[in-house]
């Protein structure tokens, strides 16, 4: 284990049994936090926790539903319980459809990915700057989207919930920057994951995605773990409200 910017930290990780939220959760045990692993999967959960534990480090699951804010509240709750407090919240977990336009899209759809992509990260910020306020602060990560900063074909739902996160992570980074709380968002471009395999498995979509990618290649989620922790950390010390782009350079082709 490398215990250097995140030596006793307590954080919490949302969707973190697979893909981005798994590396991200990780590579903070690698830095010495203790993670609160949340994801609705329990069996992935747990299985981000033996990995981080094989190697030494310190991890629990809070199985959660992140469209239930009873159960926001209760992982936030959980991890102060188990560690004291709470000193970085990274809300990862999201849901969405691919393939709709706003006229494809049905309720049921817009309204849990809304629920899921949006409405987690309003509540997993709700009560984790409560717990934060606490203890003097803390930092907040959001994981937006460049989807939410431009267009993909057909990904109607998806791209207004990104876009609200986007919106929000400046709104709270406003609200409570003298109250010792840093909020930041990480937009991942195309990245490898269980989540997007219908992504990679969609011949025109992938085409449009990778013809901008300037770095000839897919992102990994440690790409995006390295960036999430970057901004965690005091050497982000003097960002708030921003949200930083990792996208193999497709926004500026």
């Amino acid at each position: 284990m490398t215990a250097t910017r995140f030596v006793d930290a307590s954080v919490i990780v949302t969707g973190a049994a697979s893909g981005i939220g798994r590396r991200t959760a990780v590579r903070f045990a690698e830095e010495g936090a203790k993670v609160t692993v949340a994801d609705i999967n329990e069996a992935g959960a747990k299985a981000t926790v033996e990995e981080i534990e094989g190697t030494g480090g310190t991890a629990r699951v809070a199985v959660t539903d992140v469209t239930d804010k009873d159960d926001i509240a209760a992982m936030v709750a959980g991890a102060v319980e188990a560690y004291g407090r709470l000193d970085v919240l990274h809300n990862n977990a999201y849901w969405a459809p691919i393939n709709r336009t706003v006229t494809d899209t049905s309720d049921d759809e817009w309204h849990r990915t809304i629920a899921a992509t949006l409405g987690s990260v309003f509540y997993g910020c709700k009560f984790g700057i409560e717990a934060m306020l606490r203890n003097g602060g803390g930092t907040i990560v959001n994981t937006a989207s460049t989807a939410g900063l431009v267009a993909s074909p057909s990904f109607a739902a998806y791209m207004a919930a990104k876009g609200g996160v986007i919106a929000l992570t400046r709104s709270v980074a406003f609200d409570y920057g003298k109250q010792g709380i840093r909020c930041n968002a990480v937009a991942p471009g195309l990245t490898k994951t269980a989540a997007t395999v219908p992504v990679f498995a969609d011949p025109d979509r992938l085409n449009f995605l990778t013809t901008k990618l300037l770095l000839d290649r897919a992102g990994e989620p440690v790409d995006i773990a390295n960036a999430v922790l970057f901004l965690a950390s005091d050497e982000s010390g003097f960002m708030t409200g921003q949200t930083m782009v990792v996208d193999g350079g497709r926004l500026i082709a």
